[in-house]
């Protein structure tokens, strides 16, 4: 970026001169915590990132290390701290004869967690399993894709999860459909649990959710009665309010059941190919709810970090509030802040306060246009890559290793060099589990995918010579018994989770979570949706895409719009108690009344005057970073948030 604030042509040799310059500038005058990085979706999707990125952050000193989990499903991070982990897993979606999926489409956004439809195939193994007998319950605003193959579906008001599943939870208590014998041998709190979700009755949950009475306890019992089956999440009650008490009734919901791999049946994947080997047991995890202060603190609203990442939701105070420890240089690594972070208007105030903001992308994004870098990254076809994160998940385990299958186009980087060759420049080493990079050395992109997997169950070697790709059935293992001396219990009510329901239960709507907040104006909720070709802001620079999902429109019942006075394709205001922006009304009957449903990550940056069919609205916009958020892991309300309708 010039002076002018227009950008002008360089090499990657020289940006890394300058950039190395001014981080080792910012870090003698500031400290090593003013640098930080903010590693996006995409770099989920290239193995090499992540660990790169960390060892340069251990390398300065700094834990200014935040990624899009933390503004995705927190939730799954924090809820298993307190309620414990089962180390051989839960029941897989293949072996099982119930599946209850809440706030997941997988059929558009082919995620899901384990347990839940496998996100390869989706369709073709649903369909599959609802042949071999599968019955399927769906928790969802919307009637989605998913919803449409549901033998149970409840179509819950936005944002009330929490009374749903609480009242789920109290009639499989009340008629003891839960597993006794587990219950006995593995868990705690039992009784806690049951004295505070004692309030949350089906009548009560019905008129407070929209789900007739009758179709919970079906559903509730159609789960219990398994014998086999799990009930998993996806972004929809990770974003809404109370996100990680909703999880963690989630995972009270398969502990009560016991809907646990036990000793002598088989795992198909016990964790993935690229793994180091271990012997899977019948036993838990024990919660350890002090991991989720240990890390270090924030210098805002008492959060902390968090399985080695920082709270994204806290990134932009973070950035202006002055002082100590104030991040002044962050590195953007495939994302896209301004559409992604909540709190938009924050967080564009904040990118433009940095001193040095590195953007690594394919594209100038809205992020990147107000970044004083930008550096092109190499794509997919052009670099090596195993699977990373995701391939735990899959009921199979598999490998596969691909070579760069075209050479890069330009002066293009991996994303990792920008850390390997700041470090260079700084003369620092940077550590990986099968060993250092130090400052002369050269290596290449194989090379680092070589110290990042080590102690595997299938080596890079291996997989290499397969780069194809192949299954590895026999990597299946039997669950072997507990260890003699283990002795870690569920939690089903560890500190706070009481409280919590009872604030929950104390509640008109979810709503009031949000500062500002009036049911007489804000009588809508809108709620973030997948869409098949568009990957958050991915996709949209692409013409055969762009043509498939031109715009975000906020989807209303029809009911909804006619109500309103208005007719498809009219421009609405859409107003938050944080801020307002515009849609594109479309009508959907599959949409609950009440419910507004938006694709997230859209827009540009603001005041920018961007046309709405084409470019969209981003919904961040109308989050409140400060208000309703998780006290764990600093998530505000990204979906379910109270909104007013009016005509434009």
């Amino acid at each position: 970026r010039t002076s002018d604030g227009t950008f002008e042509a360089t090499t990657s040799a020289l940006a890394f001169d300058e950039i190395a310059d001014r981080v080792a500038a910012i870090i003698a005058q500031h400290g090593p915590r003013a640098i930080a990085t903010y590693c996006g979706t995409a770099a989920y999707q290239n193995a090499a990132v992540l660990p790169i990125a960390k060892a340069f952050h251990q390398a300065i000193g700094s834990p200014s290390f935040y990624t899009s989990l933390t503004i995705d499903q927190p939730a799954k991070l924090v809820a298993p701290l307190r309620h414990g982990m089962w180390m051989a897993g839960g029941h897989s979606f293949e072996t099982s004869n119930v599946a209850m999926i809440i706030g997941c489409n997988t059929l558009v956004s082919q995620y899901s967690w384990a347990g839940g439809i496998p996100a390869t195939n989706p369709l073709v193994n649903l369909r599959r399993a609802k042949a071999n007998g599968l019955k399927l319950i769906v928790i969802d605003p919307r009637k989605t894709e998913v919803a449409e193959y549901a033998d149970v579906f409840l179509q819950v008001n936005a944002g009330e999860d929490p009374t749903l599943l609480a009242a789920m939870i109290r009639h499989i208590l009340r008629a003891e459909l839960f597993d006794s014998d587990f219950v006995r041998d593995h868990v705690n709190g039992i009784d806690d649990l049951r004295a505070a979700v004692e309030p949350f009755d089906v009548m009560y949950a019905a008129q407070r959710t929209g789900v007739p009475a009758a179709l919970i306890v079906e559903a509730t019992e159609v789960f219990a009665a398994g014998p086999r089956g799990t009930a998993s999440t996806g972004t929809g009650p990770n974003m809404a309010p109370h996100s990680s008490l909703s999880e963690h009734l989630v995972l009270s919901l398969n502990t009560l059941c016991g809907r646990y791999n036990r000793e002598g049946e088989m795992m198909a994947n016990p964790g993935g190919a690229f793994a180091p080997p271990t012997t899977v047991r019948a036993q838990v995890i024990s919660p350890r709810p002090s991991a989720l202060t240990k890390g270090a603190p924030a210098r805002v609203r008492d959060l902390h970090v968090l399985r080695d990442d920082a709270p994204t939701a806290a990134l932009n105070d973070e950035i202006l509030e002055p002082g100590e420890g104030q991040i002044r240089a962050l590195f953007t690594i495939g994302g896209n802040p301004v559409v992604a972070w909540p709190d938009q208007r924050k967080t564009v105030e904040a990118l433009r306060l940095l001193d040095l903001h590195v953007a690594v992308d394919v594209q100038l994004s809205a992020s990147a246009q107000l970044a004083h870098f930008v550096m092109a990254s190499q794509l997919c076809l052009e670099r090596p890559d195993v699977p990373t994160t995701v391939d735990r998940w899959f009921d199979k385990t598999y490998s596969h290793y691909t070579p760069a299958i075209i050479e890069p186009d330009g002066d293009v980087i991996g994303e990792w060099e920008l850390y390997r060759e700041i470090a260079r420049r700084m003369g620092l080493t940077l550590r990986l589990p099968g060993g250092d990079i130090a400052p002369d050395d050269d290596v290449t992109a194989d090379d680092v995918l070589d110290l990042i997997y080590v102690n595997t169950k299938v080596s890079l070697t291996d997989a290499r010579a397969h780069h194809g790709g192949r299954l590895h059935p026999e990597l299946s293992a039997v669950v072997a018994a507990a260890s003699p001396d283990a002795n870690g219990r569920f939690e089903l009510t560890p500190d706070g989770i009481a409280d919590e329901l009872a604030e929950v239960r104390a509640e008109i709507t979810s709503g009031e979570v949000i500062d500002g907040f009036d049911p007489l104006v804000h009588t809508f909720r809108l709620t973030s949706r997948r869409l098949k070709s568009v990957f958050n802001s991915s996709g949209r620079e692409i013409e055969d895409l762009r043509g498939r999902e031109s715009t975000n429109f906020a989807h209303l019942h029809p009911d909804d719009i006619a109500a309103l006075g208005l007719t498809d394709g009219a421009i609405v205001r859409i107003a938050s108690p944080r801020s307002a922006i515009r849609g594109i009304v479309k009508g959907e009957r599959n949409i609950k009344r009440g419910s507004i449903s938006m694709a997230h990550a859209w827009g540009g940056v603001p005041d920018d005057n961007l046309d709405l069919a084409t470019h969209g609205s981003t919904t961040a916009m109308l989050i409140d970073n400060a208000s309703g958020y998780d006290k764990f892991s600093g998530i505000p309300v990204m979906s379910a948030i109270p909104v007013s309708v009016t005509a434009e």
